[in-house]
Formats: C-alpha cells, structure tokens, sequence
C-alpha cells in the first residue's frame, strides 16, 4: 500500500514539473513575440514618420541641387516641424556626397538600428 502511495505521489509531482515547464515557455514564448511585433510596430513607426522627411529631403534636393547640412534646414519651407522617432529622439542623418541615411537608433529591428538608405531606397534594421 505504501508503494501505491510513493508511485502516486511521483506522478504526481511529474505532473506538477511537466505544468511548471509548460507554464515557463509559454511565457517566453509570450515574452518573445511581444518582443518582435513591439519591433515591427515601431518599424512601421519609423518608416511612417521618416516618409516625410524622405520626401521633403528630395524637394529640397530638387530646388537646391544637393542635400542640406542638417534635417533643420527642410523647415518650415519643406516641412512645418520634423519628426521624431518612436522614443521621441529625432532622426540621425548622416550625408556622404549625393546619398544619406536616417536612423533611429533606439529602434532595434533583427537586432540593428532602423535605418533608411537613400543609395538603395529601403528601410532595413
């Protein structure tokens, strides 16, 4: 009768241990694709806001013959303010001659900041 006991106690502790693991990746599981779309959302938040700074850069370009300096000389003749990433941080731009990227550097994408790359006309983390 005591080993019945002690073989029902063990099953049930084995069930006990299979619900905790269970319960732990279920949780990470959670964990991690909060993670990634918490990502993709401010991806998409990056692009959205940065399409307007894109298309005022190429005005500006257009009228001027090259890029600007800085992201502050697009307003307010190209653009009523400049916005912000996601974190409320502005833009990084950086030029390099005819070409230029902007990033927001909080904005983690695949593990890489995401950024705009004028040469190729795409946004990629």
């Amino acid at each position: 009768m005591r080993d019945m006991k002690s073989l029902k106690s063990a099953a049930g502790s084995a069930r006990v241990i299979s619900m905790v693991v269970l319960v732990v990746v279920l949780v990470c599981a959670y964990i991690a694709l909060d993670f990634y779309t918490g990502g993709q959302q401010n991806a998409s938040m990056v692009e959205g806001r940065g399409g307007s700074i894109i298309a005022a850069l190429a005005g500006y370009k257009r009228e001027t013959g090259a890029l600007p300096e800085t992201l502050d000389k697009l307003v307010p003749k190209y653009l009523p303010t400049l916005a912000k990433c996601p974190n409320g941080q502005p833009y990084a731009y950086n030029r390099a001659a005819a070409e230029y990227t902007l990033t927001c550097q909080d904005v983690l994408f695949k593990s890489k900041p995401y950024q705009y790359d004028s040469k190729s006309k795409a946004w990629a983390g």
